[in-house]
């Protein structure tokens, strides 16, 4: 068994993570206090729990957090809580970057002790996800710093992550999230396998647009998110005859390490409330997931860009032949020039029977969002704005420049993707 171990950092991250739990205990006919229904179920529940002594199914998931409003709403007895870790002071990080990776230091034995003994407990460890924002001061801080202890002491092991970014079209209560969120995308680049990015502003244009929701609040959107989790965990958990393993979807979204940030698409997004919902056809899913509106991060549409590579889920298809087929010739997908185009699509499982697809695209015009970010940030740094709310916990002010400069890197590094030269590099 190839296991997969959950961490969950940061009010963003636990309540992401609580939904997603949510999703697949139901997927997996798991009740929400653990114990399993009598059913036929061809699954694979001990990829993503354990089962205790009394036959009930834990997850495999280490929760952390500064403060303990979210937390204390999960003590509810589904998860391990040997593996529940609140900072002494329960304050928080105050949207701050350096307060969150300094206050970690505190936790992190502990909790790096944690994920020690889950790994013990698993036949062959696989992978590890992580469920952050990177806007905030604990997704983003205590987040790198247990990105950064994982790699060191799991070198060979995958890491993935789901990694919230901020809505940066309209102006934010976290003046300081562009400085969280390149200090975050450093560590992203360096010690993840796969990133799949997600930003409020697209969740919040979806739920809007296509869930006609006036107002969407948070629980609307981690629903969204959930969604998208449960849909890229769907081939690993439910046995199928290709991709039923995270290394082979990574291998397959990654064909160049440098190049790991994932965009996400997902339809139908269906609203509870509506009565009546029309079947999708297999074409209908596609042409919608290859549309900007279904788009789960923000990109610049002025001009067209390219995928390095896509990865479809799509679930109650009886032919994947002719949904690939369909895929290619009847949709405008431009692939960089300096390898064949890289495509693969897979038939899931939805047990409601409902035919809904989840795309994964290596997508370059990712830049733009990171371009964007970088245009923030660089306006505050010009000023030193609020930089002294970080140089309280972190004298050495050259982290900012070096993770400024590693995320330029990036950005001039998907831009040459789209150059025939390319394989040269």
């Amino acid at each position: 068994m190839r296991e997969i171990i959950a961490l969950q950092v940061g009010q963003c991250g636990n309540q992401i993570g609580n939904e997603f739990w949510s999703r697949i205990c139901k997927e997996h006919n798991i009740s929400s206090d653990g114990y399993s229904g009598n059913d036929d179920l061809d699954d694979r529940k001990d990829i993503f729990f354990y089962q205790a002594d009394n036959n009930r199914y834990v997850p495999r998931a280490v929760l952390a957090d500064l403060e303990p409003r979210v937390i204390n709403a999960v003590h509810n007895g589904f998860y391990n809580e040997e593996n529940i870790f609140l900072s002494n002071d329960g304050c928080g990080a105050g949207n701050n970057w350096a307060h969150g990776y300094c206050t970690g230091q505190t936790m992190k034995d502990e909790i790096v002790d944690a994920l020690q003994r889950e790994v013990e407990g698993c036949d062959l460890l696989e992978s590890f996800l992580l469920f952050h924002s990177v806007a905030g001061g604990t997704g983003s801080g205590l987040g790198s710093l247990l990105l950064e202890e994982i790699r060191s002491l799991f070198p060979k092991k995958i890491i993935q992550s789901y990694s919230i970014f901020p809505n940066n079209t309209e102006i934010s209560d976290v003046v300081v999230q562009p400085y969280n969120s390149v200090l975050s995308l450093q560590r992203l680049h360096q010690c993840c396998d796969a990133v799949v990015v997600m930003d409020n502003g697209a969740l919040g244009k979806i739920a809007l647009d296509t869930l006609r929701i006036k107002t969407p609040n948070y629980n609307q959107i981690n629903l969204l998110i959930s969604t998208v989790i449960s849909a890229s965990t769907n081939t690993i958990r439910f046995p199928t005859y290709m991709f039923s393993d995270m290394s082979s979807i990574v291998s397959a979204t990654v064909p160049y390490n440098n190049l790991k940030f994932l965009v996400s698409s997902y339809s139908p997004f269906i609203n509870k409330e509506n009565r009546i919902v029309r079947k999708c056809t297999v074409d209908e899913i596609l042409r919608r997931l290859y549309s900007d509106k279904t788009r789960m991060a923000y990109c610049d549409v002025s001009r067209a860009y390219s995928y390095i590579s896509i990865f479809n889920v799509l679930n109650n298809v009886e032919n994947i032949v002719d949904a690939q087929k369909a895929l290619l010739k009847n949709f405008n997908i431009s692939f960089v020039p300096w390898m064949p185009p890289l495509s693969h699509t897979v038939i899931g499982r939805n047990l409601k029977g409902r035919v809904c697809g989840l795309s994964l695209g290596n997508y370059t015009g990712i830049s733009t969002l990171f371009r964007k970010i970088c245009d923030q940030y660089d306006v505050l740094r010009q000023r030193n704005a609020y930089i002294e709310n970080y140089r309280k916990f972190c004298s050495d002010l050259g982290i900012f420049d070096e993770a400024r400069e590693c995320v330029q890197h990036l950005i001039e590094e998907y831009q040459s993707s789209e150059l025939s030269s390319f394989k040269n590099k």
